[in-house]
């Protein structure tokens, strides 16, 4: 039995469980969700027809077919690695890329990306202007760019990344419940903005009461919400990392994302390495 041409993306996930012993092992070696790592071998799995991996106490078993697979998969893999290396000697990644991303990203999201860019291409220095106005691409101010709102700029490359989920979430200590109501429980809002309010109100949702903080910085509604002081709207996937509680569980706020640079820099190597690293890797991280 060989590996159908197209689960060829999915040898990596293989590889890793195979190397590791089990799927958050394997997330971590490809920095990567552990869900993500699932999905892709239940796919692999699904295409073959047959089982690769059993449960056991300490992790998964390689099943036969599995045993007989790894050698040439990871030969494959080792080949690809080899095409990869020998195309960036030819054209290095080095040198400094700006990248400019909102705070909240710059400090819950981003890190492990650029951590994982910067292992793979040592020479490159990554700026980081983490700020929630919008960095003018156009004029320079940035090389790549990762936007939270409709793209306005022409001359720009752009790749639509899946919405990002928010919603409503609380410490786990508070204990306020999942269908708690909103006009009453200790709430935390933003302050001159009125986004939060407003978004309610367009969802049918009343207008909360009982506001305990008020702060149009994101990072201060996080740390608020992870110090017990009341319910706020964050990310989910921020979420889910931090052990929040979902509260209302049917309210989900999509916000776009997407990753874009100016068209004159698709050929530079350095930014076109971010630009793809970027673009491959947040949908995982967005998602916890």
């Amino acid at each position: 039995m060989s590996i159908p041409l197209t689960s060829l993306d999915l040898i990596p996930a293989f590889c890793a469980v195979m190397e590791r012993g089990s799927l958050s092992a394997a997330a971590r070696l490809l920095g990567l969700s552990q869900p993500t790592v699932r999905r892709q071998i239940e796919t692999l799995e699904a295409e073959l027809g047959a089982r690769l991996f059993t449960r056991a106490q300490n992790g998964l078993t390689a099943t036969p077919l599995a045993e007989r697979l790894h050698g040439p998969a990871q030969a494959v893999l080792n080949g690809a690695y080899g095409l990869r290396r020998l195309v960036d000697q030819g054209h290095e990644v080095a040198g400094v890329v700006r990248l400019t991303c909102p705070r909240v990203m710059a400090v819950h999201v981003v890190p492990p990306l650029l951590a994982a860019l910067r292992a793979r291409y040592p020479r490159l220095l990554i700026e980081l202007a983490a700020t929630d106005s919008t960095e003018d691409l156009l004029h320079r101010a940035a090389d790549v760019a990762i936007r939270t709102a409709p793209l306005t700029q022409k001359a720009l490359v752009a790749r639509n990344l899946p919405a990002v989920d928010l919603g409503l979430f609380a410490a786990p200590e508070l204990d306020v419940g999942r269908d708690v109501p909103l006009e009453t429980c200790p709430f935390i809002s933003d302050d001159r903005a009125g986004r939060i309010a407003a978004g309610l109100a367009a969802r049918g949702l009343p207008e909360p009461h009982n506001v305990v903080l008020r702060s149009d910085d994101a990072l201060v509604q996080i740390a608020a919400i992870a110090a017990g002081m009341g319910v706020g709207l964050c990310q989910s996937g921020i979420a889910r990392r931090l052990g929040f509680v979902r509260v209302l569980p049917d309210l989900s706020v999509p916000m776009p994302c997407a990753v874009t640079m100016h068209e004159d820099q698709r050929d530079s190597p350095a930014v076109r390495a971010v630009f793809d690293g970027l673009v491959a890797g947040l949908p995982a991280v967005l998602a916890g």
